[in-house]
């Protein structure tokens, strides 16, 4: 009897197992099903090898749903490779096109199942029931995901949302939206002025892009009442996702009394100062445009030491509304004090930790880093070295990198931290190893009496550098990688290397790295930007961020149950494009950057 050549030894060794316990059973007794599934796979394999071509099918479809309950899938996939496909029935071509696809789906390999699922005739799909048409469709997206096809998984579950079940609609256009959301805006306009698109198609695009497009909630909450008179037959309108329902049923925060709980001395009086005059330039514009009557009361974080006293002290005084604290120790006090008795949006943040009622925003270096991973990742960098400043933000920004990029399923290969005992060459050398190459050259040349022909190389596995330094650093760091053969390695950094200033003589050496900077620096300045630099001549600087960070918490805190609701709603801030997590904490993402001939210049 023959067996199916690439089975492993272990079906092969169950079969002869099998035939055993067969042997010794009565010539005229029909035996039963055994009760080990590996057994059973066995009997299933023997039966079919005798059977007629369709029955052999089914008898192996079967022992491969065995093979994937325990758990291998491989032998499934290699069972179900030996079926010929041509002369089965419809139904049974479904079914073993469904298991085989279904097995590289769990393997995690798209391709194979888009190979599988494309092997079933075109007549056969057409003629399919349709709960059995949208499993295959829902199979092909899945597909698309593993094959990170994020243009044809989102083609794909829109076709699907223009039939789904009932049961089925929520969880697919919760699907739709988070792919929606994660397009950039020009990329959707683009889908959306496609001539050819259908109705679905268009109504999804006009959907995204009326959040996409939307400067605030308050906006994007327009544009969507619009866009549900113009789309009221379409999937998504009587099945909105959970994200765009949550967003829109969430109230505003209406705050009639303010509080700005910050230092007054000490060394962070200055960093509150610039807050203060960030907030009270967009407070006083906005009074001015007849969009708040709320009133602001200043509170000393450095008097008010402790939760209970700031509590007390606002329900005297009728405040709805703190901002505040900037010490990270405060922070810290209110989170583990409790449940804040009124909304707090604090300036800074105590990672770990969080607490209901109280949103941390701050100008966290781990935002930064988390979007230097992901921007590595999503441009095919798969492994990656990190060379940070020896300070505090240094190591958050490393550490956050590091968790970040092996998350999404990257390496970091090395890690070095700038140690001002040692010169930059000595350690760009260690990380990019070409200090082995030099041992190996003297190593060579002592072998053989004689100097050889030998050029020194770095390491080859490198596809990107991670870099948290300050500009001085930066300028120095990148010219010593080109010494050290790196200099074609692409570098993505925080935004500590540009001083917000244009000296294009100065970063010469910086050209090429890619970075990340708030709008505060990179887009085209704000009125309350404008305003602000009529009357200070930092504003540009790294200082002039606290500024933006002011404004931005002005900008924020109407809209902290709206954006809580859904970590996939924005507003377009200062500081960034700014939403807010299932752990209450503020995120910013930033703009990428690129230095041209010195000049910081944005390239999305």
């Amino acid at each position: 009897m023959t067996f199916p050549s690439r089975l492993s030894l272990v079906l092969t060794a169950s079969v002869a197992l099998f035939l055993t316990g067969c042997g010794s059973q009565q010539g005229n007794m029909t035996p039963q099903a055994p009760a080990d599934p590996m057994k059973r796979v066995a009997a299933l394999i023997q039966q079919a090898e005798v059977a007629a071509p369709v029955k052999s099918a089914q008898l192996k479809a079967e022992a491969a749903r065995l093979l994937i309950l325990q758990n291998r899938q491989s032998e499934a996939s290699q069972l179900l490779d030996e079926v010929d496909m041509q002369r089965l029935t419809p139904a049974l071509q479904f079914e073993i096109s469904e298991l085989k696809a279904r097995t590289a789906l769990q393997q995690q390999d798209g391709q194979r199942a888009l190979r599988y699922l494309q092997q079933l005739p075109p007549e056969t799909t057409k003629n399919l029931a349709p709960a059995q048409q949208y499993q295959i469709g829902e199979m092909q997206a899945d597909a698309y995901r593993y094959e990170q096809n994020t243009y044809n998984e989102l083609q794909q579950l829109i076709q699907l949302s223009s039939y789904s079940p009932a049961d089925k609609a929520k969880a697919l256009h919760n699907r739709i939206w988070r792919l929606l959301t994660q397009m950039p805006v020009d990329q959707l306009t683009q889908l959306s002025q496609q001539t050819d698109n259908n109705y679905y198609q268009q109504g999804w695009y006009e959907l995204g892009l009326s959040a996409g497009k939307a400067h605030d909630l308050s906006q994007q909450n327009a544009q969507l009442q619009e866009w549900n008179v113009l789309w009221q037959s379409h999937p998504a309108q009587q099945t909105p996702p959970d994200a765009l329902l949550a967003v829109t049923s969430a109230d505003t925060l209406s705050a009639e009394n303010i509080a700005l709980f910050l230092p007054m001395s000490g060394n962070l009086q200055k960093p509150a100062e610039a807050i203060i005059t960030g907030f009270m330039t967009a407070h006083y514009n906005a009074v001015q445009a007849g969009k708040t009557t709320a009133k602001v009361t200043m509170l000393d974080s450095t008097k008010i030491t402790t939760a209970e006293q700031l509590y007390q002290l606002t329900s005297e005084r009728n405040i709805d509304l703190i901002i505040g604290p900037l010490q990270k120790e405060m922070v810290e006090s209110l989170i583990n004090f409790g449940p804040a008795p009124i909304p707090t949006l604090t300036l800074n943040t105590a990672p770990g930790l969080q607490q209901s009622n109280i949103y941390q925003f701050g100008l966290a270096i781990e935002d930064e880093a988390v979007q230097a991973a992901e921007r590595a990742w999503q441009d095919n960098k798969r492994q990656v070295l990190v060379y940070t400043a020896n300070t505090d933000w240094g190591t958050r920004a490393a550490s956050a990198f590091k968790q970040r990029f092996t998350a999404l399923g990257g390496t970091v290969l090395d890690s070095l931290s700038y140690n001002d005992d040692i010169s930059y060459s000595d350690q760009v050398s260690q990380l990019l190893a070409t200090d082995q190459s030099a041992i190996r050259k003297t190593q060579i040349t002592r072998i053989i009496g004689q100097r050889p022909q030998f050029e020194n190389r770095r390491r080859q596995d490198v596809d990107a550098i991670f870099l948290s330094v300050l500009p001085q650093m930066a300028r120095q760091i990148k010219p010593t990688l080109a010494f050290h053969y790196a200099g074609d390695v692409p570098v993505y950094a925080t935004s500590h290397l540009y001083t917000g200033a244009k000296s294009a003589i100065q970063d010469q050496d910086l050209n090429g790295i890619l970075f990340v900077t708030t709008p505060w620096l990179s887009s085209p300045p704000s009125a309350e930007h404008l305003q602000l630099a009529q009357q200070r001549d930092d504003t540009d600087s790294r200082f002039g961020r606290l500024y933006a960070l002011g404004i931005d918490a002005f900008t924020l805190y109407p809209y902290l149950a709206q954006l809580s609701a859904s970590s996939a709603a924005k507003i377009d801030g200062e500081t960034g494009s700014l939403s807010i997590n299932e752990h209450n904490q503020v995120i910013r993402t930033l703009n990428w950057t690129t230095f041209k001939q010195g000049i910081a210049q944005p390239i999305d």
